[in-house]
């Protein structure tokens, strides 16, 4: 997603998002024309973070994510909420399955017939990312040595 740069001569309605110096800010009461940036001007606009710069990324074990739901089609979906405010299903995702250290012959077997399908970002819940995953027969929220890794590459 793109943010609108911030421009003087523009009015802007509550809601209205524009980056300024780097940051995104939420227009939070009507205002404009004003030469007043953003930045110092605290009563029009709440500061939001920046929009580029550290992407939220994580690293989480296979059985903290819950519920994981088993699905007719032969796969597993399980969510993490409150990623960023900022996450929309056209943001870009990076992600992985991964063991964790201490592993042992019987937690590679079980990584070695799961896979990630994909995963979908939304806007829910302050920014959600689904993961979807293949059913190899043992529900993810019991591999205890399996790591999902994520990074948001893009919003």
């Amino acid at each position: 997603m793109s943010y609108a740069q911030w421009n003087q001569y523009t009015q802007y309605l509550v809601g209205d998002q524009v980056v300024y110096a780097g940051n995104l800010y939420r227009c939070v009461l009507p205002v404009g024309p004003s030469a007043t940036a953003p930045v110092v001007d605290a009563t029009h606009w709440t500061n939001e973070g920046s929009p580029a710069g550290t992407l939220p990324s994580g690293l989480t074990f296979l059985q903290s994510i819950t519920p994981w739901t088993q699905n007719a089609g032969g796969f597993y979906s399980g969510s993490i909420t409150g990623v960023s405010p900022l996450l929309t299903s056209t943001s870009r995702l990076s992600t992985t399955l991964q063991l964790s250290t201490g592993y042992t012959a019987t937690d590679v077997s079980n990584s070695s017939s799961l896979w990630l399908i994909t995963a979908y970002p939304s806007s829910a819940n302050g920014g959600t990312i689904t993961f979807f995953l293949s059913d190899n027969g043992v529900s993810p929220s019991a591999q205890t040595k399996i790591l999902l890794s994520w990074a948001i590459a893009g919003f």
